[in-house]
């Protein structure tokens, strides 16, 4: 990823100089990781008083470049390397990665899987610190690639930003986010045709029942033995009710990583168009949450997972006061103002590129969400998140 730089002493005379300040509430400049470059802390967050920050320099090893900061020479040529890839392309060729690595479960084929799972977990958790919006409007923009791998890539990123947010520590949400990315390891195929699948068979819904536990099997046999990962795998159909599967296990005594994933597989799904049904706006889907009308899945990490993504998630489409159809970019501070491009007129015709707009103005507030037009590509929109 573009912008990772070694701390060196900087973090260290952040924590002599500023001890004081840090107790008042001081900001990290940068966001912060560890040698494996594991997320520790974002840029931003409320820098620990001086005895926990000297606890995190023991693991503190990179930092990303701060706003206006100008590249050490020696990273220009990685960094150029890096900035000609947004969020998008990386996303790309991390779901390659994966298809591949999922069909070496399936085939027995794992030599080399563990190590290589937990690289992806480590590059996604990257990704999300590196820019957050770019990675929920990846999710809601690019409905490209097979669904048994776009479904759990998607599912992962919105699993490790959530969690994030929950509070879990690096480590124990890289497992959740390697959980996401093999739940459904275990009926890859038939997730595919479940997409094109009108009705479900009886045979088939015996399948569906039974992969968190087949899935569950084939990582055990592929060298997996952290109980974090295998128990949000097994648990990530049940339901806070009781009514999942297949244990029919009920509130708390569902582990945390699997209402997590609950959370995500649910809200992906919503937005994901079915030859059985047509998808649903962003806005809805987070609504349908809000309101509870999901009494399956666990409503305080709900609200936690709405504010995360925020009302209008980047990458939604909105229409502005004056007519424009807009589409989200950031979510803004507080998730309900979001930052926004218009893309169509008034009129109804094409801006030759997009147009940003502030939303705290009468103008351009959102009036509501809208479907998304046809017309704009994915490409088009690509210079929004890139850098």
């Amino acid at each position: 990823m573009g912008g990772i730089i070694k701390l060196d002493d900087e973090l260290r005379n952040l924590a002599d100089a500023g001890g004081e300040q840090a107790q008042g509430g001081m900001a990290v400049p940068w966001t912060v990781f560890d040698g494996e470059r594991r997320l520790l802390l974002r840029k931003g967050a409320p820098i620990p008083s001086a005895t926990p920050l000297r606890e995190l320099l023991a693991q503190a090893v990179y930092r990303t470049r701060a706003d206006g900061e100008r590249p050490l020479r020696n990273e220009v040529h990685h960094a150029e390397q890096d900035d000609a890839k947004t969020t998008f392309f990386v996303i790309a060729e991390l779901m390659a990665r994966l298809n591949s690595l999922l069909r070496g479960i399936v085939n027995h084929q794992t030599e080399t899987i563990l190590p290589s799972l937990d690289d992806l977990a480590i590059a996604i958790q990257a990704l999300c610190a590196r820019d957050a919006d770019a990675a929920l409007a990846a999710i809601h923009l690019d409905p490209d690639g097979r669904y048994s791998v776009r479904h759990p890539m998607h599912c992962a990123l919105l699993v490790e930003l959530v969690a994030y947010r929950l509070g879990y520590q690096p480590d124990q949400r890289k497992h959740f986010v390697a959980a996401a990315l093999t739940a459904n390891v275990g009926m890859l195929e038939l997730q595919e045709r479940l997409q094109r699948l009108g009705r479900i068979t009886a045979l088939q819904r015996d399948e569906i029942n039974q992969h968190p536990e087949h899935s569950a099997a084939l990582l055990r046999e592929a060298g997996v033995t952290d109980e974090d990962w295998l128990e949000t795998v097994l648990q990530h159909h049940e339901r806070m009710d009781g009514g999942g599967y297949p244990r029919g296990w009920a509130g708390e005594r569902i582990h945390p990583g699997a209402r997590v994933l609950a959370l995500a597989d649910v809200y992906h799904a919503k937005i994901s168009e079915r030859v059985s049904r047509p998808s649903m706006l962003p806005t809805q889907a987070l609504r349908q949450m809000f309101l509870g009308q999901d009494k399956e899945v666990d409503q305080t990490m709900a609200r936690v997972f709405i504010k995360e993504l925020g009302v209008y998630p980047p990458g939604a489409f909105v229409r502005l006061h004056n007519g424009e159809l807009a589409v989200v970019t950031h979510r803004g501070l507080d998730g309900v103002v979001p930052r926004v491009a218009s893309v169509i007129s008034p009129r109804g015709s094409a801006y030759p590129r997009p147009l940003p707009r502030e939303t705290t103005r009468r103008e351009y507030a959102v009036q509501e969400t809208a479907e998304r037009d046809e017309s704009i590509l994915v490409t088009d929109l690509l210079p929004l998140w890139a850098g």
